[in-house]
């Protein structure tokens, strides 16, 4: 029964708080510890006794002998079950508690000596989104110390588990005019010393715990050691070891040394190294080129941290065509803010890295801040864009990066792109001279867009011949409204001329406009014919709105043949 299982956890704090308080009183008084204060003692045993005669094989002792007096409190709990809640509950436990304690009666100064032996060999915890199978990790912990004017000395103690914790020379209580905080930074900074095995460790608190959340930690298998310890003002992190993604290398030879200091307005200089990076084992075969040959150029990354934030760079990508580099990131500890500083790309020819790029185009851009606001990460500066004869200017770029869907937003601007390099290696149909424009709010959420809204017309400052051939101005069709078919008169013809182009469409609330730039009545007119002759193409639905799904729908009759709204002369 939860009720008397809580019951005989209280007995027994009971009794282990009612001795260390006696002992606490008494090596604290002003006057020595005489026979009168073991008789009450002896007394407060034989109540305690009382209280430990309910649970399983639970006593007190309390004896005198001439060195001074003795006390023991030996209780072991058996298959012990209870919950607070559906996420916190325990049960099939087993615990065993073993306190000795002695010291003088008269000699005042002279402390009481106490040592504790603690053990949970088996049973089951649960503490969401973390379980503990306790039989796996047979824990224990052995302590001693002694008690001597009113405060407990922790002299050595040792926990034993799926990490092992030394921890010597603390003593308890903190002063009183510290408060909490500089009794934590106290107790840190004292000799205390954490060893784990990081592949254990990882799978113990990380991996068990958020791999159904995160099916992603599964993919990586961390191996080595891992050692903490406080060190006066500083408390220090040290790692050797390797890290693996799907059993394949990714991290070799890692090696780790940080600092954290413990006062304030003071940093401490660490730093990350490795042998090896092998990022082609995160980078997906069906959009990368050659992802084996994307590498950090370094094999070492000063960190520093601050009692109020963390900042670790300079690092460098080296992606075989163009480099990415950071010149610093910091972590604001107090706000849970990440930023970053200094992101530069140069000559990233991306068209040479993705497979999905079907036309040359180089990225130049400098970030200088980038910060969250909210969820939002977002950038100062702007990157360039050289492509099809022209120049793409990015800017106002955000991302959420810890959306339910990835979500990402720019504002684009571009200027004299050559129509025939970009549409002569997709399935639109030829079209050549040169358009400018914009895409300003765009939203994209995953691989599709949420909300944009864009203008697209003839670049005059562009010196091309303008030519659009059959299938394109069919496909023009179809965006339009049309049925996306040139009559037979037309078919004989391969290609057209046009005098301009002008198109402005618009996304939001996934209804989607389209309107022609060129008006004559009530008719709008995507492409418009020259003076001397050439091809309208009209915009059948000028007044309309359609919901995105109906346009992706257009989108993918592309090549289809029906019929279609084009005037040619």
């Amino acid at each position: 029964m939860p009720g008397k299982v809580a019951q005989n956890i209280i007995n027994c704090l009971t009794c282990i708080i009612v001795v260390l308080v006696f002992l606490f009183v008494s090596s604290g008084r002003a006057c020595p510890l005489r026979e009168q204060s073991f008789d009450t003692l002896r007394s407060a045993g034989t109540g305690l006794s009382g209280l430990l005669s309910g649970l399983p094989r639970g006593r007190l002792h309390v004896k005198k002998d001439a060195s001074g007096i003795r006390l023991g409190c030996k209780i072991e709990f058996k298959d012990v079950a209870g919950s607070r809640d559906g996420d916190h509950a325990f049960e099939g436990l087993d615990i065993f508690l073993n306190i000795r304690a002695h010291g003088p009666l008269a000699r005042k100064g002279q402390g009481f000596y106490w040592t504790l032996n603690a053990a949970f060999p088996r049973g089951q915890v649960l503490f969401f989104p973390w379980f503990f199978d306790l039989s796996r990790m047979k824990g224990s912990l052995r302590a001693e110390g002694r008690i001597d004017k009113g405060r407990l000395y922790i002299d050595r103690a040792i926990l034993y588990g799926p990490f092992s914790l030394k921890v010597r020379g603390i003593s308890l209580p903190c002063p009183r005019d510290g408060g909490f905080k500089k009794c934590m930074i106290g107790l840190l900074g004292s000799k205390w010393e954490l060893r784990a095995d990081l592949k254990r460790s990882y799978n113990l608190f990380v991996k068990d715990a958020f791999s159904d959340s995160f099916p992603v930690v599964s993919d990586f298998q961390p191996q080595g050691k891992m050692t903490v310890r406080g060190q006066g003002a500083k408390v220090s992190l040290r790692m050797e070891g390797k890290l693996l993604y799907k059993s394949m290398k990714f991290i070799d030879g890692l090696e780790v040394a940080l600092y954290y200091p413990l006062t304030r307005h003071r940093c401490e200089k660490g730093s990350v190294s490795w042998n090896d990076i092998f990022l082609g084992v995160l980078l997906p075969k069906t959009i990368f080129k050659s992802p084996r040959s994307i590498a950090i150029s370094e094999r070492n990354l000063p960190v520093t941290l601050c009692s109020d934030k963390g900042e670790f760079g300079p690092l460098s990508l080296a992606l075989g065509n163009g480099t990415i580099s950071l010149e610093e990131a910091g972590f604001l500890f107090s706000r849970g803010t990440l930023v970053l500083r200094g992101i530069e790309i140069r000559a990233l020819r991306v068209h040479r890295l993705l497979k999905d790029v079907p036309v040359e185009a180089t990225i130049d851009g400098n970030l200088p801040l980038a910060m969250f606001v909210g969820d939002r990460l977002v950038f100062s500066g702007h990157l360039s864009v050289a492509v099809a004869g022209g120049m793409v200017e990015i800017k106002n770029i955000w991302m959420e990066p810890y959306a339910p869907v990835f979500r990402w937003g720019a504002d684009i601007s571009f200027r004299h792109l050559d129509l025939r390099v970009l549409s002569e290696k997709t399935p639109f149909g030829l079209v050549t001279g040169a358009v400018k424009g914009w895409v300003n709010g765009l939203v994209m959420s995953g691989g599709q867009p949420e909300a944009f809204n864009l203008l697209v017309k003839t670049d005059e400052k562009a010196s091309r011949s303008k030519k659009i051939s059959i299938k394109a101005i069919e496909n023009l069709s179809i965006l339009g409204g049309g049925g996306g078919s040139v009559s037979f008169l037309g078919r004989l013809f391969k290609e057209f001329s046009y005098s301009d182009i002008g198109i402005s469409c618009k996304l939001k609330n996934d209804i989607f406009e389209l309107h022609g730039l060129y008006r004559k009545g009530d008719r709008e007119y995507l492409v418009k014919r020259g003076f001397w002759g050439g091809v309208n193409v009209i915009n059948m639905n000028p007044r309309g709105r359609i919901s995105f799904r109906d346009m992706l729908d257009r989108l993918k009759r592309i090549g289809e043949s029906s019929q279609s709204k084009v005037e040619v002369k």
